[in-house]
């Protein structure tokens, strides 16, 4: 009877998580150098992985290939449109153990579990500033670096982050978004139905 070869697996030099393949790793590792090998050829934005280059040449083309059947609303990520069609279904299928406060994708949980932990793993290289999202980090390094790469296609305005950008964008769409639960108004921003609910109706 032949011996299974035992499984192999690679681990990562910097913690304590393993891989695997070496693949998986060599892309992991990316996370503590901070290297981004993948640039965008328009605005010369880099990235740690190929698809999430491939995903962010839609903010430049335009294009919105993942659609929702329920409003035909389209976006340019296929997360983008799941966390979309929770709003649709009010499902909310992952749970907080600590808290018990339930969320719509696991991205969400997966940030909110640092609120209890307190842990920011991602640190400023420049002025040792931490960070709990990755995402966070790489906006605040272009506080040092003065690089906005998201520009307007309206205006000649540019920003830091694609948050900043979408939010912008919606003064010249006239978009609103956030609709209130408890009246017919609708807002540009979710801070601003935050302070509609507050001011209007004492929630």
């Amino acid at each position: 009877m032949p011996v299974l070869s035992k499984a192999k697996y690679y681990k990562c030099p910097y913690c304590s998580k393993v891989f695997p393949f070496k693949s998986k790793l060599n892309q992991h590792i990316l996370v503590h150098t901070g290297e981004k090998p993948f640039q965008c050829s328009i605005c010369n934005q880099n990235f740690q992985r190929k698809s999430k280059l491939k995903r962010h040449i839609f903010v430049h083309t335009g294009e919105r290939p993942f659609q929702c059947s329920v409003c035909n609303k389209g976006f340019t990520q296929k997360e983008h449109l799941k966390y979309h069609q929770a709003y649709h279904t009010g499902e909310k299928p992952f749970k907080c153990s600590i808290c018990n406060k339930n969320f719509k994708c696991k991205s969400n949980l997966d940030r909110h579990i640092l609120v209890h932990t307190g842990e920011k793993p991602f640190k400023c290289s420049v002025c040792h500033k931490n960070f709990q999202r990755k995402s966070k980090l790489d906006r605040h390094i272009r506080v040092h670096t003065g690089e906005k790469p998201f520009k307007c296609s309206v205006c000649p305005k540019k920003f830091y982050s694609k948050f900043e950008l979408v939010r912008h964008t919606r003064v010249h769409t006239g978009e609103k978004p956030f609709g209130c639960d408890l009246c017919s108004r609708s807002f540009k921003s979710n801070q601003a139905l935050k302070y509609h609910k507050i001011q209007a109706h004492h929630i």
